[in-house]
């Protein structure tokens, strides 16, 4: 379960998907698929979530790594590619690293 803290060590970041409703459900499995067969074990991984707009019409993933190297590195790998061809013609494709800047939280019930 990703953990989200303010001025981490680590890398974030929030990729974005644009894709059309009827190719939603197919961009989410190739993500989770990259995610669990490529990228969960694999150096510097630390999570990953998948969440979909309501309207259909995007897919986003929130990723946590050591480094950007390590994101760079599982990128270039054949697993990846095998996996990742599966997107072509799909999606448009927005990469983002981010920093966490504020997280809000609710208080633990006493």
């Amino acid at each position: 379960m990703p953990t989200i803290v303010e001025n981490s060590t680590y890398a974030t970041f929030v990729n974005v998907f644009t894709c059309t409703p009827a190719d939603q459900d197919e961009v989410v499995r190739i993500n989770a698929e990259i995610i669990d067969r490529v990228a969960v074990g694999r150096p510097g991984f630390i999570s990953a979530s998948i969440h979909r707009s309501t309207d259909g019409t995007r897919v986003f993933n929130y990723l946590q790594w050591e480094t950007p190297e390590h994101l760079a590195h599982m990128q270039r790998s054949p697993e990846f590619s095998q996996v990742a061809r599966q997107l072509a013609g799909l999606i448009q494709f927005e990469p983002h690293q981010c920093e966490v800047v504020h997280v809000g939280e609710t208080a633990a019930p006493s």
